[in-house]
């Protein structure tokens, strides 16, 4: 009987297990490319990994983006003109950790390489998976408003 429960009871948690597993898998590979991405200076693959939103007194973040595809990359592209005016970089990244909040929601906490007009600076922020797509919170990195999904931030006021 104690055989027949013990079997029971692993039966029902490796699936859950399991699906953790994938999800993590799924998170790193998206956060690689987005950071890989970056690194290559390829800002339209970086792009495309990113969860777009407007945070607005109006709007939630988790709402998304009122902005069209086509409008939502023309702004980025804006951003990142900014961050090449101050010739910043990503150098390098780490996956540091995986921290669970709960027993199925998770973030990545990660450790950046970044170059900013030749002095290097290791930076950290937290990477949570919405929707498929990379969203960038709880950044150290003053220059990571140009870089992540936020459609809603004023260029020349975010360094002020």
């Amino acid at each position: 009987m104690k055989r027949m429960l013990l079997m029971l009871v692993l039966m029902s948690t490796i699936p859950l297990i399991g699906c953790n597993f994938i999800e993590e898998n799924k998170a790193k590979n998206v956060a690689k490319t987005y950071y890989h991405a970056l690194m290559d200076e390829d800002y339209e693959k970086a792009f495309e990994q990113l969860y777009l939103y407007d945070h607005t007194e109006e709007n939630h973040p988790a709402d998304g983006t009122t902005l069209s595809e086509e409008e939502a990359e023309k702004f980025y592209m804006k951003k990142v003109d900014y961050i090449k005016e101050q010739d910043y970089k990503v150098k390098g990244f780490d996956i540091e950790n995986i921290r669970y909040e709960d027993g199925h929601t998770f973030f990545l906490e990660m450790i950046l390489q970044v170059e900013q007009d030749g002095e290097n600076f290791e930076r950290s922020e937290t990477v949570d998976i919405w929707e498929g797509q990379a969203w960038i919170i709880e950044e150290d990195d003053p220059f990571s408003s140009y870089r992540d999904g936020n459609m809603s931030v004023e260029i020349e006021k975010v360094l002020e």
